[in-house]
């Protein structure tokens, strides 16, 4: 019997997915490094894909504004990235009004539709409310705690 060598996990991983019919998909998320590419700076810095669903794009752009004038310029982007992807991939842009993450700050590798995030830690110093919430934005930190101490004074009140 003949001796077969260690396989690399790489080509592995490659031929399950394809036999899954999930290669193709995988290469879907391509379409992130094509957006910095196809829309230029200017743009990539307002507007950037957050997830994929299907052949729908979902990007977040910066202002009302940009959502506005990317919205008349959809087609020619789609157009763009489905030269760039070789293949149609994206039938439709979705785009929303949100926070960019700025250029300093490294960005995540293209993910599909959800991206591990880490479990918040909460510090019990205030005894009312949630606390100070490390690793979320502090405005949304300070919402939560509003919430919590209404929650609270609610629950207080009906046990009256």
């Amino acid at each position: 019997m003949k001796s077969v060598g260690p396989t690399r996990l790489s080509l592995l991983i490659e031929q399950a997915l394809t036999r899954l019919g999930l290669a193709r998909r995988l290469d879907d998320y391509r379409v992130w490094q094509a957006w910095d590419e196809v829309v230029g700076q200017t743009i990539s810095r307002n507007a950037q894909p957050v997830r994929l669903d299907g052949d729908r794009l979902v990007v977040v752009v910066r202002t009302s504004s940009w959502l506005q004038e990317l919205s008349l310029l959809q087609r020619e982007l789609i157009a763009k990235i489905n030269d760039w992807m070789g293949r149609p991939v994206i039938k439709d842009l979705f785009f929303i009004v949100g926070r960019i993450e700025e250029e300093d700050k490294p960005k995540p590798a293209a993910q599909p539709a959800r991206a591990a995030t880490k479990t918040p830690v909460v510090s019990e110093s205030r005894s009312e409310g949630l606390g100070e919430i490390s690793g979320i934005n502090p405005e949304i930190s300070a919402a939560f705690d509003r919430l919590w101490k209404a929650a609270r004074h609610r629950s207080e009140t009906d046990k009256d």
